[in-house]
């Protein structure tokens, strides 16, 4: 039994035990709940900005290198910000970037081309305006060559930024000219000559496929007989310009005389490069994009061959994949928009351009203060031709719907050089599907 005195002091210390417990309880819950709240806290202040960006430098391509170098470069100066790089080589670089936008997946920053799918973009409002942005930071926009803005501007407006120019011309093994006493060809004719001997010899003349990339010497062709107003202006009404025409007449000449690999149309884009780097080819038309992959020592670049007899010499120049933009969803997302315009300027800052010169040759339209000296010749001759042009052109694929270009234009050159379609019957074909696709755009 317990006393009256013992009831009495447990009556009086079991309350008091109670409360302290409840008290320390309290105390560890509210530490607990601090200690959350910082961990939470630092984990929001680890989380980055996530930027996907896509454009043709991926895989095999002579930049890829280079830019992903320069991504990861971005990302350590930048700790707040990951870079998704989604770029892809040749042909599957375009439709992917179309199947992007066209899904409400759109990259947050691309670099594209001008052209027919960049101006679509910009129409649906799917490409973000960068004037204000660009001017009110006076040094990065000055630090462009101001020629090419009118490139990248619809109604006006800067839309993307021109990092890169390009040219194309004709590239030559010069060894296997040396070896069979050839001299590179200067007109047509001597072309069609020295295509003839070259293939005499079991060489083959031109690296040549029925790919986006191969209809380099049609646009070659184009440019070469028609004027710079005839080329950047090809439909009128329900016509293409005579000069597009023309050039089919000459690109199947040079294809009945062996000028081109046998199985040209089933080559994919690298293996028609490596045709020619591996020496099978002697000759291809390309872009100065290309001049990483060649050896300066047995490679040289010349203008295409004049076409028209007494013709200017004329040269395919404007800018290139390296063009910069900022899609419109992401300018909407605030945190985005800062981290994309990081992004771009760094990517098309001078210290990215000296780091392009020196590791790829490229030819920037970004200003450098004491540029780096070139070492590949290929690249100071690249320069040579652009002074040396009477008139420099765009691309004509920059001028014609690019989905018509890459799906029709190109699929049926095969046709004509068989002659199972005209030149005529393959433009009317083309411009047929281009003014319905207009239509499905509304334009």
């Amino acid at each position: 039994m317990f006393s009256k005195k013992k009831i009495a002091y447990f009556s009086f210390f079991i309350p008091l035990i109670t409360t302290i417990t409840i008290i320390l309880m309290l105390i560890l819950n509210t530490q607990k709940n601090i200690q959350e709240n910082i961990m939470i806290a630092n984990d929001e202040t680890n989380i980055k900005t996530e930027l996907r960006f896509i454009s043709s430098w991926g895989g095999v391509d002579p930049y890829a290198d280079t830019l992903s170098f320069i991504l990861n470069k971005f990302q350590e100066e930048n700790k707040d910000i990951m870079v998704v790089n989604e770029s892809l080589f040749g042909d599957d670089f375009l439709i992917k970037l179309q199947t992007d936008f066209a899904s409400g997946n759109s990259p947050d920053v691309f670099g594209l081309f001008p052209g027919s799918v960049r101006d679509i973009l910009i129409k649906n409002n799917k490409v973000a305006e960068l004037t204000d942005v660009l001017k009110s930071d006076r040094k990065w926009y000055e630090g462009f060559y101001p020629n090419m803005w009118k490139y990248v501007m619809w109604n006006g407006k800067i839309y993307g930024l021109p990092f890169e120019t390009i040219v194309e011309c004709l590239f030559v093994n010069k060894d296997i000219f040396e070896k069979y006493h050839l001299k590179v060809p200067q007109n047509f004719t001597q072309l069609k000559d020295v295509s003839k001997k070259l293939r005499a010899k079991g060489i083959i003349p031109i690296a040549f496929n029925a790919q986006p990339e191969g209809t380099y010497i049609y646009q070659n062709l184009v440019v070469a007989i028609g004027t710079k107003q005839e080329v950047e202006n090809p439909l009128k009404g329900h016509k293409i310009s005579p000069s597009y025409i023309k050039a089919l007449d000459y690109l199947k000449e040079l294809y009945k005389i062996g000028a081109f690999p046998d199985n040209y149309y089933t080559l994919t884009s690298k293996q028609r490069n490596d045709l020619f780097l591996s020496k099978k080819a002697a000759m291809i038309v390309q872009g100065s994009w290309f001049i990483p992959k060649c050896d300066p020592k047995t490679v040289d670049i010349y203008f295409f061959p004049q076409v028209i007899s007494g013709g200017k010499r004329q040269l395919i120049y404007g800018l290139g994949g390296g063009t910069f933009y900022m899609s419109a969803s992401c300018w909407k997302d605030p945190k985005k928009r800062d981290a994309a315009i990081r992004l771009l300027k760094y990517l098309t800052s001078e210290k990215t351009a000296r780091i392009f010169v020196e590791r790829t040759g490229l030819i920037p339209n970004v200003k450098i203060t004491n540029p780096p000296k070139i070492t590949n010749p290929l690249r100071a001759k690249a320069e040579g031709l652009i002074k040396d042009a009477e008139v420099l052109v765009s691309p004509p694929d920059h001028f014609i719907d690019r989905t018509i270009w890459d799906e029709v234009v190109t699929k049926n050159i095969p046709y004509v050089l068989n002659d199972k379609i005209t030149p005529e019957q393959f433009w009317a074909k083309a411009i047929l599907a281009w003014e319905e696709n207009m239509k499905k755009l509304g334009e």
